[in-house]
């Protein structure tokens, strides 16, 4: 089988071929697997991005929607205030007037 020195070169080389191509194909399969894990954590990632930003979304029509109505209570609030501070100066006036 092994005459000469070129058969256990021959052999050698074949079966450093063979290691060759298994840590190859090792090293594939764990790349790939890795990049199947980076994609489903990135899918992931832009759905909690999409959620985020439709959240962000609502919250600014409920800002604008409510800053109307804010305004509309701060004069309701304003004008309040005016007449419970005019009631206010004529119980003082009419307690003056008594005495």
């Amino acid at each position: 089988m092994l005459e000469t020195s070129r058969d256990i070169l021959n052999l050698s080389i074949a079966v450093a071929v063979i290691a060759l191509a298994i840590y190859l194909c090792w090293t594939l399969y764990y790349f790939i697997s890795n990049l199947k894990r980076l994609n489903r954590i990135s899918s992931k990632i832009e759905k909690g991005v999409v959620k985020v930003d439709g959240l962000i979304d609502l919250i600014k029509d409920k800002v604008k929607r409510s800053s109307s109505y804010l305004f509309l209570f701060s004069k309701l609030a304003d004008r309040a205030i005016d007449y419970f501070s005019r009631k206010n100066e004529e119980k003082k006036e009419n307690k003056k007037s008594k005495k």
